[in-house]
Protein backbone atom coordinates (compact mmCIF):
# COMPACT_ATOMS: atom_id res chain seq x y z
CA UNK A 1 0.00 0.00 0.00
CA UNK A 2 1.02 3.51 -0.86
CA UNK A 3 1.76 6.50 1.69
CA UNK A 4 -0.83 8.68 -0.24
CA UNK A 5 -3.21 5.71 0.48
CA UNK A 6 -2.26 5.45 3.78
CA UNK A 7 -2.34 9.12 4.27
CA UNK A 8 -6.36 9.32 2.56
CA UNK A 9 -7.22 6.16 5.09
CA UNK A 10 -5.40 8.14 8.28
CA UNK A 11 -7.39 10.87 7.22
CA UNK A 12 -10.72 9.20 6.83
CA UNK A 13 -10.10 7.64 10.48
CA UNK A 14 -9.06 11.25 11.88
CA UNK A 15 -12.45 12.63 10.04
CA UNK A 16 -14.81 9.47 11.71
CA UNK A 17 -12.87 9.92 14.90
CA UNK A 18 -13.65 13.33 15.21
CA UNK A 19 -17.33 13.02 14.69
CA UNK A 20 -17.56 10.24 16.92
CA UNK A 21 -15.72 11.73 19.79
CA UNK A 22 -17.50 15.13 19.44
CA UNK A 23 -19.95 16.33 22.70
CA UNK A 24 -23.02 13.95 23.00
CA UNK A 25 -25.39 17.28 23.33
CA UNK A 26 -28.80 17.10 25.13
CA UNK A 27 -32.01 14.92 24.50
CA UNK A 28 -33.33 16.75 21.43
CA UNK A 29 -29.77 16.48 19.50
CA UNK A 30 -29.18 13.46 19.89
CA UNK A 31 -32.67 12.50 18.21
CA UNK A 32 -32.09 15.15 15.45
CA UNK A 33 -29.05 14.34 14.70
CA UNK A 34 -28.41 10.84 15.99
CA UNK A 35 -31.42 8.66 16.04
CA UNK A 36 -33.62 10.37 13.09
CA UNK A 37 -30.32 10.27 11.04
CA UNK A 38 -29.80 6.71 11.61
CA UNK A 39 -33.44 5.32 11.04
CA UNK A 40 -33.57 7.14 8.13
CA UNK A 41 -30.09 6.09 6.69
CA UNK A 42 -30.33 2.42 6.82
CA UNK A 43 -34.42 2.84 5.84
CA UNK A 44 -33.05 4.89 2.34
CA UNK A 45 -30.26 1.98 1.73
CA UNK A 46 -32.14 -0.75 2.67
CA UNK A 47 -35.11 0.26 -0.05
CA UNK A 48 -32.01 1.80 -2.41
CA UNK A 49 -31.11 -2.23 -2.62
CA UNK A 50 -34.77 -3.60 -3.09
CA UNK A 51 -35.04 -0.71 -6.33
CA UNK A 52 -31.77 -1.51 -7.85
CA UNK A 53 -31.22 -5.20 -7.17
CA UNK A 54 -35.11 -6.02 -6.73
CA UNK A 55 -38.39 -5.69 -8.90
CA UNK A 56 -40.33 -2.84 -7.15
CA UNK A 57 -42.43 -2.64 -10.20
CA UNK A 58 -44.38 -5.29 -11.78
CA UNK A 59 -46.88 -4.76 -14.37
CA UNK A 60 -49.50 -6.84 -15.61
CA UNK A 61 -49.34 -6.92 -19.48
CA UNK A 62 -51.01 -8.36 -22.39
CA UNK A 63 -50.57 -11.64 -23.68
CA UNK A 64 -49.01 -10.79 -26.87
CA UNK A 65 -46.65 -8.97 -25.56
CA UNK A 66 -43.17 -10.14 -26.08
CA UNK A 67 -40.30 -10.30 -22.67
CA UNK A 68 -39.11 -6.86 -24.13
CA UNK A 69 -42.07 -5.17 -24.14
CA UNK A 70 -42.83 -6.61 -20.52
CA UNK A 71 -39.77 -5.77 -19.26
CA UNK A 72 -40.40 -1.77 -21.24
CA UNK A 73 -43.60 -0.96 -19.57
CA UNK A 74 -42.25 -2.08 -16.13
CA UNK A 75 -39.69 0.61 -16.46
CA UNK A 76 -41.94 2.97 -17.92
CA UNK A 77 -44.62 2.83 -15.36
CA UNK A 78 -41.70 2.93 -12.90
CA UNK A 79 -40.21 5.67 -14.00
CA UNK A 80 -43.20 8.04 -15.10
CA UNK A 81 -45.59 6.76 -12.29
CA UNK A 82 -48.64 5.33 -11.76
CA UNK A 83 -52.09 6.44 -10.17
CA UNK A 84 -54.86 4.81 -8.30
CA UNK A 85 -58.47 4.36 -9.49
CA UNK A 86 -61.28 2.60 -6.78
CA UNK A 87 -61.91 -0.79 -8.13
CA UNK A 88 -65.38 -0.28 -7.75
CA UNK A 89 -65.48 2.70 -9.81
CA UNK A 90 -64.82 3.14 -13.52
CA UNK A 91 -62.01 4.46 -15.05
CA UNK A 92 -62.73 7.89 -16.66
CA UNK A 93 -61.91 8.92 -20.13
CA UNK A 94 -60.62 11.96 -19.64
CA UNK A 95 -56.41 11.95 -17.98
CA UNK A 96 -56.49 14.56 -15.24
CA UNK A 97 -59.99 12.43 -13.88
CA UNK A 98 -57.84 9.04 -14.03
CA UNK A 99 -55.09 10.61 -11.90
CA UNK A 100 -56.58 12.38 -9.57
CA UNK A 101 -55.31 9.74 -6.98
CA UNK A 102 -51.19 9.91 -8.17
CA UNK A 103 -48.71 7.77 -6.75
CA UNK A 104 -45.94 10.35 -7.88
CA UNK A 105 -43.56 9.10 -4.74
CA UNK A 106 -43.13 5.75 -4.78
CA UNK A 107 -39.59 5.35 -6.75
CA UNK A 108 -38.38 8.33 -4.85
CA UNK A 109 -38.52 7.34 -1.56
CA UNK A 110 -34.90 5.81 -0.72
CA UNK A 111 -33.41 9.30 -2.12
CA UNK A 112 -36.17 11.18 -0.26
CA UNK A 113 -35.24 9.98 3.08
CA UNK A 114 -31.81 10.17 2.38
CA UNK A 115 -32.01 13.76 1.77
CA UNK A 116 -34.32 13.80 4.99
CA UNK A 117 -30.81 12.29 6.94
CA UNK A 118 -28.93 14.45 5.34
CA UNK A 119 -31.18 17.71 6.53
CA UNK A 120 -31.35 16.43 10.14
CA UNK A 121 -28.01 16.38 10.50
CA UNK A 122 -27.37 19.85 8.84
CA UNK A 123 -28.38 21.86 12.15
CA UNK A 124 -25.85 19.57 13.79
CA UNK A 125 -22.72 20.92 10.97
CA UNK A 126 -24.04 24.36 11.79
CA UNK A 127 -23.04 24.33 15.61
CA UNK A 128 -20.15 22.78 14.81
CA UNK A 129 -18.81 25.44 12.62
CA UNK A 130 -20.18 28.00 15.22
CA UNK A 131 -18.53 25.95 17.72
CA UNK A 132 -15.07 26.85 15.96
CA UNK A 133 -15.87 30.37 15.20
CA UNK A 134 -16.41 30.98 18.28
CA UNK A 135 -12.93 30.35 19.27
CA UNK A 136 -13.83 27.99 22.42
CA UNK A 137 -12.56 24.32 22.16
CA UNK A 138 -15.74 22.87 24.01
CA UNK A 139 -14.80 19.41 22.95
CA UNK A 140 -11.20 19.99 24.66
CA UNK A 141 -13.17 21.76 27.92
CA UNK A 142 -15.26 18.39 28.11
CA UNK A 143 -12.15 16.19 27.69
CA UNK A 144 -10.52 18.04 30.21
CA UNK A 145 -12.98 17.77 32.89
CA UNK A 146 -13.63 14.36 32.03
CA UNK A 147 -9.97 13.14 32.26
CA UNK A 148 -9.43 15.59 35.61
CA UNK A 149 -12.88 13.98 37.40
CA UNK A 150 -11.87 10.25 36.18
CA UNK A 151 -8.30 10.80 38.02
CA UNK A 152 -10.10 11.95 40.89
CA UNK A 153 -12.95 9.13 41.22
CA UNK A 154 -9.11 6.70 41.46
CA UNK A 155 -7.97 8.81 44.15
CA UNK A 156 -8.95 8.45 47.53
CA UNK A 157 -9.56 12.15 47.84
CA UNK A 158 -11.71 13.73 50.68
CA UNK A 159 -14.28 16.86 49.75
CA UNK A 160 -11.68 18.94 50.24
CA UNK A 161 -9.11 17.13 48.35
CA UNK A 162 -11.25 16.99 45.37
CA UNK A 163 -12.18 20.96 45.40
CA UNK A 164 -8.81 21.39 45.53
CA UNK A 165 -7.67 19.49 42.17
CA UNK A 166 -11.14 21.82 40.90
CA UNK A 167 -9.62 24.82 42.12
CA UNK A 168 -5.88 24.74 41.53
CA UNK A 169 -6.15 22.43 38.08
CA UNK A 170 -9.53 22.40 36.29
CA UNK A 171 -10.64 25.90 36.96
CA UNK A 172 -7.67 28.34 36.25
CA UNK A 173 -7.63 26.55 32.81
CA UNK A 174 -11.43 26.75 32.41
CA UNK A 175 -11.85 30.50 33.72
CA UNK A 176 -8.43 32.02 31.40
CA UNK A 177 -10.49 30.38 28.29
CA UNK A 178 -13.76 32.13 28.98
CA UNK A 179 -11.88 35.53 30.46
CA UNK A 180 -9.61 35.65 27.94
CA UNK A 181 -11.69 34.36 25.28
CA UNK A 182 -14.79 37.08 25.89
CA UNK A 183 -12.13 39.74 25.94
CA UNK A 184 -10.86 39.11 22.56
CA UNK A 185 -13.36 37.27 20.87
CA UNK A 186 -17.12 38.52 22.66
CA UNK A 187 -17.59 34.81 22.95
CA UNK A 188 -21.13 33.94 22.22
CA UNK A 189 -21.04 30.05 22.42
CA UNK A 190 -24.28 30.19 24.46
CA UNK A 191 -26.08 32.51 21.89
CA UNK A 192 -24.68 30.93 18.95
CA UNK A 193 -25.95 27.04 20.56
CA UNK A 194 -29.74 28.71 21.14
CA UNK A 195 -29.20 29.48 17.33
CA UNK A 196 -28.51 26.02 16.71
CA UNK A 197 -31.38 24.75 18.55
CA UNK A 198 -33.53 26.91 16.83
CA UNK A 199 -32.24 26.21 13.68
CA UNK A 200 -32.76 22.56 13.91
CA UNK A 201 -36.53 23.10 15.89
CA UNK A 202 -37.23 24.52 12.31
CA UNK A 203 -35.74 21.89 10.43
CA UNK A 204 -37.63 18.92 12.57
CA UNK A 205 -41.26 20.70 11.58
CA UNK A 206 -40.16 21.13 7.98
CA UNK A 207 -39.27 17.41 7.47
CA UNK A 208 -42.31 16.77 9.28
CA UNK A 209 -44.47 19.37 6.99
CA UNK A 210 -42.11 17.47 4.03
CA UNK A 211 -43.17 14.02 4.64
CA UNK A 212 -46.85 15.33 4.54
CA UNK A 213 -46.48 16.87 1.46
CA UNK A 214 -44.51 13.27 -0.11
CA UNK A 215 -47.60 11.61 1.17
CA UNK A 216 -50.18 14.31 -0.48
CA UNK A 217 -51.48 14.71 2.65
CA UNK A 218 -54.25 17.68 2.54
CA UNK A 219 -54.14 17.58 6.23
CA UNK A 220 -51.04 17.28 7.56
CA UNK A 221 -51.99 17.56 11.38
CA UNK A 222 -54.40 14.34 10.93
CA UNK A 223 -52.89 12.01 8.40
CA UNK A 224 -51.04 9.63 10.35
CA UNK A 225 -54.27 9.14 12.95
CA UNK A 226 -56.28 8.91 10.26
CA UNK A 227 -54.43 6.02 8.46
CA UNK A 228 -53.85 4.37 11.95
CA UNK A 229 -57.91 4.78 12.10
CA UNK A 230 -58.31 3.00 9.01
CA UNK A 231 -56.19 0.40 9.51
CA UNK A 232 -57.61 -0.58 12.95
CA UNK A 233 -61.05 -0.03 11.61
CA UNK A 234 -60.37 -2.74 8.84
CA UNK A 235 -60.27 -0.06 6.14
CA UNK A 236 -58.43 -1.31 3.37
CA UNK A 237 -56.17 0.67 0.87
CA UNK A 238 -58.74 -0.53 -1.85
CA UNK A 239 -60.90 2.12 -0.27
CA UNK A 240 -58.55 4.92 1.06
CA UNK A 241 -56.34 5.13 -1.68
CA UNK A 242 -53.30 4.55 1.29
CA UNK A 243 -49.96 3.12 -0.56
CA UNK A 244 -52.39 1.00 -2.90
CA UNK A 245 -51.06 -1.87 -3.69
CA UNK A 246 -52.27 -2.48 -7.15
CA UNK A 247 -52.58 0.88 -9.44
CA UNK A 248 -53.24 1.37 -13.02
CA UNK A 249 -50.26 3.05 -15.76
CA UNK A 250 -51.38 4.28 -18.99
CA UNK A 251 -48.38 3.85 -21.93
CA UNK A 252 -48.59 4.57 -25.88
CA UNK A 253 -47.35 2.66 -28.87
CA UNK A 254 -47.06 3.66 -32.04
CA UNK A 255 -48.94 1.71 -34.84
CA UNK A 256 -47.94 2.47 -38.75
CA UNK A 257 -51.30 4.46 -39.35
CA UNK A 258 -52.29 5.27 -35.16
CA UNK A 259 -51.19 5.84 -31.78
CA UNK A 260 -52.46 3.38 -29.29
CA UNK A 261 -53.04 3.94 -25.57
CA UNK A 262 -52.69 0.83 -23.25
CA UNK A 263 -53.71 0.66 -19.59
CA UNK A 264 -52.41 -1.67 -17.37
CA UNK A 265 -52.16 -3.11 -13.90
CA UNK A 266 -49.42 -2.43 -11.76
CA UNK A 267 -48.21 -4.16 -8.20
CA UNK A 268 -46.24 -1.94 -6.50
CA UNK A 269 -45.50 -4.52 -3.40
CA UNK A 270 -43.15 -2.20 -1.94
CA UNK A 271 -46.54 -0.17 -0.47
CA UNK A 272 -46.52 -3.27 2.38
CA UNK A 273 -43.59 -1.77 3.56
CA UNK A 274 -43.64 1.71 2.84
CA UNK A 275 -47.15 1.98 4.94
CA UNK A 276 -45.38 0.64 7.67
CA UNK A 277 -42.08 2.99 7.53
CA UNK A 278 -44.24 6.22 6.68
CA UNK A 279 -46.46 5.53 9.83
CA UNK A 280 -43.85 5.31 11.97
CA UNK A 281 -41.71 8.52 10.63
CA UNK A 282 -45.08 10.29 10.48
CA UNK A 283 -45.71 10.06 14.47
CA UNK A 284 -41.50 9.63 15.18
CA UNK A 285 -40.96 12.80 12.85
CA UNK A 286 -43.75 14.79 14.97
CA UNK A 287 -42.68 13.39 18.48
CA UNK A 288 -38.46 14.77 17.29
CA UNK A 289 -40.54 17.91 16.48
CA UNK A 290 -42.08 18.29 19.64
CA UNK A 291 -39.24 17.40 21.39
CA UNK A 292 -36.84 20.16 19.69
CA UNK A 293 -39.30 23.13 20.22
CA UNK A 294 -39.77 22.49 24.14
CA UNK A 295 -35.83 21.73 23.99
CA UNK A 296 -35.62 25.06 22.78
CA UNK A 297 -37.74 26.93 24.96
CA UNK A 298 -35.92 25.38 27.79
CA UNK A 299 -32.52 26.72 26.62
CA UNK A 300 -34.08 30.12 26.14
CA UNK A 301 -35.10 30.17 29.80
CA UNK A 302 -32.09 28.36 31.30
CA UNK A 303 -29.42 31.35 29.30
CA UNK A 304 -31.69 34.38 30.35
CA UNK A 305 -30.51 36.35 33.44
CA UNK A 306 -33.39 35.50 35.43
CA UNK A 307 -33.35 31.80 34.90
CA UNK A 308 -29.84 31.37 34.77
CA UNK A 309 -29.75 33.12 38.52
CA UNK A 310 -31.26 29.73 39.76
CA UNK A 311 -29.62 27.11 37.76
CA UNK A 312 -25.68 28.74 39.09
CA UNK A 313 -27.58 28.74 42.36
CA UNK A 314 -28.20 24.77 41.87
CA UNK A 315 -24.95 24.07 41.09
CA UNK A 316 -23.58 25.96 44.45
CA UNK A 317 -26.03 24.31 46.65
CA UNK A 318 -25.33 20.80 45.42
CA UNK A 319 -21.78 21.59 46.66
CA UNK A 320 -22.93 23.14 49.85
CA UNK A 321 -20.53 25.98 49.14
CA UNK A 322 -23.04 28.96 49.14
CA UNK A 323 -26.74 29.15 50.17
CA UNK A 324 -29.35 31.23 49.26
CA UNK A 325 -27.45 34.41 51.34
CA UNK A 326 -24.50 34.77 49.03
CA UNK A 327 -26.08 35.39 45.57
CA UNK A 328 -22.76 38.16 45.00
CA UNK A 329 -21.26 34.92 44.29
CA UNK A 330 -23.28 34.10 41.29
CA UNK A 331 -23.77 37.24 40.19
CA UNK A 332 -19.74 37.83 40.64
CA UNK A 333 -19.94 33.80 38.32
CA UNK A 334 -22.42 35.33 35.79
CA UNK A 335 -20.58 38.72 35.29
CA UNK A 336 -17.13 37.43 34.68
CA UNK A 337 -18.32 34.48 32.89
CA UNK A 338 -21.77 35.46 31.20
CA UNK A 339 -23.50 32.83 29.13
CA UNK A 340 -20.91 30.69 28.40
CA UNK A 341 -20.13 29.68 31.58
CA UNK A 342 -23.17 28.83 32.77
CA UNK A 343 -23.56 27.15 28.82
CA UNK A 344 -20.21 25.06 29.78
CA UNK A 345 -21.59 24.60 32.72
CA UNK A 346 -24.58 22.66 31.21
CA UNK A 347 -22.59 20.84 28.40
CA UNK A 348 -20.63 19.22 31.76
CA UNK A 349 -23.71 18.29 32.99
CA UNK A 350 -24.60 16.50 30.02
CA UNK A 351 -22.04 14.90 29.21
CA UNK A 352 -20.08 14.10 32.42
CA UNK A 353 -22.35 14.65 35.23
CA UNK A 354 -24.07 17.47 37.41
CA UNK A 355 -21.38 16.39 40.44
CA UNK A 356 -18.32 17.82 38.59
CA UNK A 357 -19.90 20.54 37.18
CA UNK A 358 -21.02 21.57 40.85
CA UNK A 359 -17.44 21.11 41.93
CA UNK A 360 -16.26 23.15 38.92
CA UNK A 361 -18.70 25.75 39.47
CA UNK A 362 -17.81 26.39 43.18
CA UNK A 363 -14.01 25.93 42.15
CA UNK A 364 -14.13 28.34 39.46
CA UNK A 365 -15.77 30.81 42.04
CA UNK A 366 -13.04 30.73 43.97
CA UNK A 367 -10.92 31.16 41.40
CA UNK A 368 -12.89 33.90 40.33
CA UNK A 369 -12.26 35.68 44.48
CA UNK A 370 -8.81 35.15 43.79
CA UNK A 371 -8.15 37.11 40.77
CA UNK A 372 -10.38 39.91 42.15
CA UNK A 373 -8.01 39.92 45.02
CA UNK A 374 -5.26 40.62 43.42
CA UNK A 375 -6.49 42.80 41.26
CA UNK A 376 -7.59 41.49 38.61
CA UNK A 377 -4.92 41.18 36.74
CA UNK A 378 -4.14 37.37 36.81
CA UNK A 379 -5.50 35.63 33.68
CA UNK A 380 -2.60 32.95 31.96
CA UNK A 381 -2.22 34.04 28.77
CA UNK A 382 -0.94 30.78 27.67
CA UNK A 383 -4.17 28.89 28.16
CA UNK A 384 -3.90 25.53 26.43
CA UNK A 385 -8.01 25.48 25.40
CA UNK A 386 -7.77 29.07 24.53
CA UNK A 387 -4.60 28.49 22.34
CA UNK A 388 -5.96 25.23 20.77
CA UNK A 389 -9.57 27.47 20.11
CA UNK A 390 -7.29 30.31 18.51
CA UNK A 391 -5.34 26.96 15.99
CA UNK A 392 -9.06 25.62 15.35
CA UNK A 393 -10.09 28.99 14.96
CA UNK A 394 -7.19 29.77 12.33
Amino acid sequence: MTSPQLGAINSVNSLIDKVLKQPKGDVADRLNSRVTVGLLAVSAAVLLSTHFWGSPINCWSPAQFTSTWIEFVNQYCYVHGTYFVPFDEELPYDDKDRRKVPINYYQWVPYILACQALLFYLPRLVWKSLCVFSGFDLMGAIGFVNRSWAEIKKSPHSFAGRMEVFEKHVAVYLADSLILGRQKNGHLIGVYYLFATVLQCLNAWCQWLWLNSVLQSHVPTTWGFSVVTDIVQGIGWQETGHFPRITHCDFTRRRPASVQMDTVLCVLHLNIYYEKLFIFLWFWMLFVAIVSTINTIWWSLTLCRKTANKTVRGYFMLTDSMGAHKPPKMTKFLDELGNDGLFVMEQITLNIGRVPASYLTHAMSVELERRQALGGSEYDETSPLYEKAEKVAV
